[in-house]
């Protein structure tokens, strides 16, 4: 596992993944679904230490002392389309691409949820559909499904 960071010393653009929460009472962070395990992307800081960031389509700001109690580490490569990832290719969900809100609830009701790995077994002779195996089981996917997920190899 990489070096654990706080998340008010993340840079802003990046990925992370939450790794622990040290506050005395996560209830609230919970409550906003930050919880270890959740990839992030940093959105922006403030000059007063507050960090904006994304988690799916939600945006939060959460204020300098409460992002000192969020560690994060980094998470690798982060410029991957599920289309053009090699057969084999092992990759992680990170998110759903803010244009395409529309396949978002057909992803997750498919089980396509951040975090969850994935694998390519196969591409189509015109690239559509793109066959993935997801937890034991083989799914199949437009070009514009496959093109709403945000993936990171693994």
């Amino acid at each position: 596992m990489s070096k654990l960071i706080s998340l008010a010393e993340a840079e802003a653009g990046d990925l992370y993944t939450i790794a622990r929460l040290t506050c005395a009472n996560p209830r609230e962070l919970l409550a906003m679904g930050l919880k270890p395990g959740v990839i992030i992307t940093i959105l922006q800081k403030n000059n007063h230490g507050a960090v904006m960031v994304a988690l799916n389509a939600q945006r939060f700001c959460i204020n300098h002392a409460l992002a000192q109690h969020i560690l994060l580490a980094t998470v690798r490569a982060r410029e991957v389309h599920l289309r053009t990832a090699p057969i084999g290719a092992r990759l992680r969900i990170t998110g759903y691409a803010p244009t395409a809100p529309s396949y978002k609830r057909k992803l997750l009701a498919m089980g396509l949820t951040p975090g969850t790995e994935i694998e390519i077994v196969r591409h189509a002779p015109l690239g559509d559909p793109t066959d993935i195996k997801v937890r034991g089981f083989h799914l199949s996917l437009r070009k514009d499904e496959a093109d709403a997920l945000e993936v990171s190899p693994l």
